[in-house]
């Protein structure tokens, strides 16, 4: 492992249905505390992530490391809510640091996709920090435009919510 870039290693299982804030032990929680804390410079209670509006459902996803479903294999994760009759909201996507870059995202987003498609849920809406370019253009790349502006959703910096039709992302083929 890489200890300046932990996830930087192969990451031989990926992705699998994850829990809900409200099913993780304090453990687990602790370590979605520090994910989001890396990936976006928020700093949540542990109480505050558990009581998150988020289902158990088959939108939501972990990813890992190895086999091993500890959370310190833990690499990435995905929580959507149903938003509404046609629309699901990501509450939160974030991967640490040695896990970008490498599709992961792709790949769950289109696996999102496989899930809440065949519901109902034809449109994503999400939040995301205007400072965020990264996540900015990877949601564009998925069709999702910025839709308002968010002052005061963030304790420092301007948010966007962003809102698009939900589909899968095949970045070679410009019919998806």
């Amino acid at each position: 492992m890489d200890e300046k870039n932990p996830g930087s290693e192969s990451l031989n299982e990926g992705w699998r249905r994850g829990l809900s804030p409200s099913q993780l032990s304090v453990e687990w929680t602790s370590r979605v505390q520090k994910l989001f804390l890396e990936g976006t410079g928020e700093e949540y209670f542990i109480g505050t992530i558990q009581t998150l509006p988020v289902p158990d459902w088959n939108g939501n996803f972990m990813l890992f490391d190895s086999e091993n479903e500890h959370q310190e294999s833990m690499r990435g994760l995905l929580w959507t809510t149903p938003f509404k009759d046609d629309t699901v909201r990501i509450v939160s996507f974030v991967l640490d640091e040695g896990a970008r870059g490498k599709g992961w995202g792709s790949l769950v987003w289109n696996m999102m996709a496989d899930q809440l498609l065949p519901a109902g849920y034809n449109f994503v809406q999400l939040e995301v920090r205007a400072s965020n370019e990264g996540a900015i253009s990877f949601y564009r790349k998925r069709g999702l435009e910025i839709v308002q502006e968010l002052h005061g959703y963030y304790r420092q910096g301007l948010g966007y919510m962003m809102r698009g039709q939900l589909r899968q992302y095949h970045p070679n083929n410009d019919t998806p």
